[in-house]
């Protein structure tokens, strides 16, 4: 079955449970990089904001046998249990005075999405764009968050400045930057998998033993010894953390710590790759690196961009790196 006619057979079903009590709506919906999904937007007359259930996962597991009347119960209890938003305090949102405490910035690629920034507010930053969004932050919403467009700057009326200044102060506040290794990175990930496994089974483990489990796993799999010379930077919940880049010092930080400049590489999104300048490294092979990861390990929706940087630690610029040499700065 097509996505249309999914959407159709979706909206008639919860018109029939509802039965007026909500309204229920198709819309398409423009995401990052270019990307159009298919949304269920769901009214209700006694709240003033239309949470939107996303259902291109649900046609692949309908075309894939899962039954019908299954995934629409899954629908239903998502709505009813306000897991989409339905929950959410509109009055923080609708005031600038009590939004802009929780307005912060992503990154994105500007090339793709030349669409969106026709209807949000941002500001330039290289080859890239900085966009405001509204972080609900509670537990109950995960992730979740409003893009800001244009629409409600002119509601709240601010400028892009006002924006860009609220959410610089607020988004290494609400999402603090981290910088690991690669190689600790990995070893976390496997430490979280043995946990994991060791609950499933029923046993018991403790930290210690994780650890000298993970020890073992990593020296079989770098042959002994740390020669990673990777680290990434991201946020405390690994969500559009490539936004750390902008936080002041941090890379100044970093980079004084290893005393060397550094190599800017985007490896998604959600978190910038850190590559000491050593003097040897071949831009061309970084650059190369970074497009292979983009076409072949992210989805369209978390490239950030094929481009590659470089921060100088003495100026403090952030660069693009061409194959012959440095060209704009931030």
């Amino acid at each position: 079955m097509e996505i249309k006619e999914f959407s159709e057979k979706v909206k008639k079903a919860l018109e029939e449970y509802y039965g007026g009590d909500k309204k229920i709506e198709i819309r398409e919906i423009r995401k990052i990089n270019g990307i159009i999904r298919t949304g269920i937007c769901v009214t209700d007359p006694d709240k003033n904001i239309t949470p939107t259930l996303y259902i291109e996962d649900h046609l692949k597991l309908y075309n894939e046998g899962v039954p019908f009347g299954r995934l629409i119960a899954e629908m239903i209890k998502a709505i009813d249990s306000d897991k989409l938003g339905g929950g959410f305090n509109t009055e923080s949102f609708v005031y600038w005075e009590e939004a802009r405490k929780r307005i912060a910035y992503r990154l994105i690629n500007m090339q793709k999405n030349t669409e969106l920034l026709k209807e949000v507010p941002y500001i330039r930053f290289l080859d890239m764009a900085v966009v405001f969004y509204y972080l609900l932050g509670d537990e109950e919403f995960g992730n979740a968050s409003i893009l800001i467009y244009n629409k409600h700057m002119e509601c709240w009326n601010v400028t892009t400045e006002d924006l860009y200044d609220q959410a610089k102060e607020n988004t290494c506040r609400l999402l603090p930057a981290g910088i690991e290794s690669l190689s600790q990175l990995m070893k976390n990930v496997l430490k979280a998998n043995i946990r994991k496994k060791a609950e499933e089974s029923g046993l018991c483990r403790d930290d210690e033993s994780i650890e000298d489990i993970a020890d073992s796993m990593m020296e079989q799999m770098t042959g002994g010894g740390d020669t990673s010379p990777l680290f990434v930077l991201t946020n405390n919940i690994n969500y559009y953390g490539a936004a750390c880049l902008l936080y002041e010092g941090v890379l100044k930080e970093f980079a004084d710590t290893l005393e060397t400049d550094l190599y800017i590489l985007p490896s998604s999104v959600h978190e910038i790759i850190l590559l000491p300048d050593l003097g040897y490294e071949d831009a061309g092979f970084l650059k190369t690196m970074v497009s292979e990861v983009n076409d072949t390990q992210l989805s369209p929706d978390e490239v950030l961009s094929d481009t590659i940087y470089h921060y100088d630690r003495n100026t403090e610029d952030v660069r693009i790196v061409s194959i012959s040499g440095m060209e704009e700065t931030a």
